[in-house]
């Protein structure tokens, strides 16, 4: 009996039921929260499972095609005698759709981690403006730059819910006015948690001293800047 090889089984599953769907969804969603302010995780998880699934179905629809003739024989990679539905071409083409969805999220903005890897990887999800400290050539931009900037928007978006909640309490019946009361706690708790995540990285990207931190750098090399000028 053939030994089971458990990180190739892992793999598989990962490459047929996760990944390309996950990616997918990441490209599509790029902001984090953009699905579901609570369980967005949970959401980007289970709907790339299910998106996986289909374009599982998709690509094997299309290998399986009859009129793409039999498979070139590459040794123990393919079998010549069969169809292009064979464990290779549907691993290839797997692991293809997944980077060419990884590429497409990190190009919108889905993976501000990936700035901790080099600063020219470092994109922004649409509607996020990044501040002056990204225009900067060869800086290190810092994830947690860019997780400010979407916390920046995720405090306004609550605000505004804060508003809409006090509003329909006050013109609800009171049936209404207890659950919105119990909605506008829950929004006064997530913003003050936003509030709190705010200060800690502001903390961390802004030194404490005078002088210190990404702005003053900034602000440093715009006025030498300046000064060339005027010596010009």
């Amino acid at each position: 009996m053939e030994e089971i090889n458990y990180l190739r089984v892992i793999a598989g599953l990962l490459l047929v039921l996760f990944l390309p769907g996950y990616t997918l969804i990441q490209a599509m969603f790029p902001r984090k929260g953009e699905l579901d302010e609570e369980f967005d995780v949970l959401y980007r998880v289970t709907l790339g499972m299910a998106m996986s699934i289909c374009v599982v179905i998709l690509i094997g629809f299309i290998l399986g095609n009859p009129s793409l003739g039999n498979a070139p024989d590459w040794g123990g990679l393919s079998d010549g005698d069969k169809g292009y539905f064979q464990t290779f071409f549907v691993t290839i083409s797997l692991v293809a759709i997944t980077l060419i969805f990884f590429v497409a999220g990190w190009y919108r903005g889905a993976y501000p981690w990936m700035a901790n890897i080099h600063s020219s990887l470092a994109r922004a999800p649409p509607g996020l403006r990044i501040e002056s400290e990204l225009a900067v050539a060869g800086k290190y931009i810092p994830a947690e730059l860019l997780e400010l900037q979407g916390l920046k928007h995720d405090r306004e978006n609550v605000k505004e819910k804060l508003k809409e909640a006090e509003s329909r309490k006050r013109s609800g019946s009171s049936m209404m006015k207890k659950y919105y009361e119990k909605r506008e706690k829950t929004l006064l708790a997530d913003l003050s948690d936003i509030d709190s995540r705010m200060a800690d990285l502001d903390e961390m990207l802004n030194h404490s001293e005078e002088g210190g931190g990404l702005s003053a750098d900034v602000v440093e090399e715009e006025s030498d800047d300046n000064s060339n000028k005027v010596e010009d």
